[in-house]
C-alpha cells in the first residue's frame, strides 16, 4: 500500500458512505422509513446479515497458516480501545462542561472505536478480497469485548452480568465460529449452495444498515456544533490516532497487520454510539453531532494521515 495510491479510494470510500446515510436521510423525509422501520430493520441486518458477512468473509479469507502472525490483532482492538479509554480519562478537561452525561458521553468516544461499516468499506476500496476484511472481522474480537465492557461501562452500566450476556451477540457468534471453522479446515466442505447464500446476505448487510443509519442520525439537532463537538472532533481523529499510531510503530508487526490496525485507530465515531447512549446513559443528541462532524472531518483527515504513514 503506497501513499500516492490511498487518497481517491479513500475520499471514494466515504462519499459512498455518506451517499447511503443521504439515501436513508430521504427515505426518512419522505415518510419511507419511520422509527418503527429503523428498529425492525436494524435487529435483521445485526441478528442475521450481518453475521452472515462476517462468516463468509472469514472462511473464505482467513489464513490459518499465518495464526502465529495474526493472533496479535484481537489485543490490539482491545488495547486501542483501553489506551483511548486512558487518555479520555485526561483529556475530559478539555471538555469545559461538568455535565455528567456529556462527560461519560465523550469517555464513550474515546474507549469505543468504528471498527463496523465504514473501515469496511475502505478496505474492501483498498484491497477488495476476502483476506483483509477477514484480518478487520479478528481485530473486532477485541474490539467487541472492549465495546461491551470498557464503552457500556463508562456510560454507566456497572452490572458485570448483564455486560458478559451482551457479549454473546451473533457478531461475535459468527465471529468465533468462522475462526474454528477455518482452523479446523471444515471451510473447505461448506456446501456452494451455503457459501452462496451467505455472502449473497452478507453483501446486503453494509449498504441496508447505512441507509437506515442515515434515517436516523440526520436530523436538525445532528447538526447542532458546540466546543465539545468540535473537541471531540480533534481528539477521535488527531489526538488519539497519533497515540496508537507512536505504540503501533514500536511493536514489529507485519505489514498487512499494522495497515488493518491504523485504518481502525484513524476512524470517525461510529453511526452505533447514538444508540448505545440511548440505551446505556449518556448525551444522544451530543453522540449525534459528534458522529456527523467527525465523519465530515475525516474525508480530509483519514486521507492525509494515510499518505503520511504510508507515503
Amino acid at each position: 500500500m503506497h501513499g500516492n495510491n490511498l487518497i481517491f479510494p479513500i475520499i471514494l470510500s466515504i462519499a459512498e458512505i455518506f451517499g447511503l446515510l443521504c439515501i436513508g436521510a430521504a427515505g426518512r423525509q419522505l415518510r419511507y422509513i419511520d422509527e418503527r422501520d429503523i428498529g425492525r430493520w436494524s435487529k435483521l441486518v445485526l441478528d442475521f446479515l450481518y453475521p452472515a458477512f462476517i462468516f463468509s468473509s472469514i472462511t473464505a479469507g482467513f489464513q490459518t497458516e499465518r495464526l502465529g502472525e495474526l493472533w496479535i490483532l484481537p489485543c490490539i482492538g482491545l488495547g486501542i480501545s483501553v489506551g483511548g479509554a486512558l487518555l479520555g480519562c485526561v483529556l475530559r478537561y478539555g471538555l469545559r462542561t461538568r455535565d455528567g452525561n456529556t462527560v461519560r458521553t465523550f469517555l464513550y468516544f474515546c474507549a469505543v472505536n468504528n471498527y463496523g461499516f465504514l473501515p469496511i468499506v475502505i478496505v474492501q476500496n483498498l484491497w477488495g478480497g476476502q483476506t483483509m476484511l477477514a484480518n478487520l472481522f479478528f481485530l473486532t474480537l477485541g474490539s467487541t469485548i472492549a465495546t461491551w465492557t470498557i464503552g457500556v461501562g463508562v456510560l454507566g452500566s456497572t452490572d458485570l452480568r448483564q455486560m458478559m450476556r451482551n457479549l454473546l451477540t451473533p457478531n461475535l457468534l459468527a465471529t468465533v465460529a468462522a475462526i474454528l471453522v477455518s482452523l479446523s479446515g471444515w471451510g473447505h466442505h461448506i456446501p456452494s449452495v451455503l457459501s452462496h447464500i451467505l455472502s449473497s446476505a452478507g453483501s446486503a448487510s453494509v449498504p441496508m444498515m447505512l441507509v437506515l443509519s442515515g434515517a436516523s442520525l440526520f436530523k436538525p439537532s445532528a447538526w447542532r456544533i458546540t466546543w465539545q463537538v468540535v473537541y471531540v472532533t480533534l481528539v477521535r481523529l488527531v489526538v488519539l490516532p497519533a497515540c496508537a499510531v507512536v505504540v503501533l510503530r514500536l511493536i514489529p508487526l507485519p505489514a498487512d497487520v499494522y495497515a488493518i490496525a491504523v485504518i481502525i485507530a484513524l476512524m470517525p465515531l461510529a453511526v452505533s454510539s447514538v444508540i448505545f447512549t440511548r440505551i446505556f446513559g449518556g448525551e444522544p443528541d451530543f453522540a449525534a453531532s459528534s458522529a456527523l462532524a467527525t465523519m465530515l472531518a475525516a474525508i480530509v483527515t483519514v486521507p492525509v494521515a494515510l499518505w503520511l504513514l504510508f507515503r
